[in-house]
């Protein structure tokens, strides 16, 4: 049976500094690089054939880690970079909830009334999803075990066109912490079955 193992990437300064990134980066704390090295433990147990990972340096530096001396490909994918965020990228959250509440609040509740700040909509930006995961699998062969390196929002974005929850009921769940695995069973090219949804058990030492 094929298998996806989707992360998210390790923890930066700028989620530390609670900041919005978006296509824009922050370097990974000690934390972030530690728990890209025990993804390797992921990669050594699944028998992970290929990795998938964001192009923006924290993702493809947490594959890196999780990838350690396997001799296995590591496939830059632009589909699975987070969600550009414009004008909010580099600000706190605390900050645009203070400046803008009402918009704030509709990203994480009401996302199809959230104005982009000249970043990405959410249309487009659930449709790049969508496609990242379309590459993935078709391209996925028979008894294949692989992981993807990708975002907090762009994870949830994903594993959205999954779920049988209504769309906003899922969106509306807490983003998965980094590093954790959801682990989603392949069919006939398709995405089919969630297994394990934000496993944290390898980052427990």
């Amino acid at each position: 049976m094929t298998r996806l193992y989707i992360t998210r990437h390790g923890e930066t300064k700028w989620n530390r500094e609670k900041r919005f990134q978006g296509w824009k980066n922050s370097p990974l704390t000690e934390k972030g690089v530690l728990d890209g090295k025990k993804l390797n433990e992921i990669v050594k147990e699944k028998k992970i054939d290929k990795i998938y990972t964001s192009p923006l340096k924290r993702a493809y530096e947490t594959a890196t880690y999780a990838k350690g001396d396997k001799d296995i490909d590591l496939i830059v994918l632009d589909e699975l970079r987070e969600i550009n965020m414009g004008s909010w990228e580099g600000r706190t959250i605390k900050d645009i909830k203070k400046v803008e509440s009402e918009n704030y609040y509709n990203y994480w509740n009401d996302p199809f009334k959230f104005i982009e700040n000249s970043g990405e909509s959410f249309k487009s930006f659930l449709d790049r999803a969508e496609s990242a995961l379309d590459i993935i699998t078709n391209n996925s062969k028979k008894d294949e075990n692989i992981l993807v390196v990708t975002h907090g929002v762009t994870l949830k974005a994903i594993i959205s066109k999954i779920t049988r929850e209504d769309f906003l009921d899922y969106w509306r769940k807490p983003v998965l912490k980094q590093c954790s695995i959801s682990e989603i069973e392949i069919k006939d090219n398709k995405a089919h079955e969630i297994i394990r949804y934000g496993d944290v058990s390898h980052l427990i030492d």
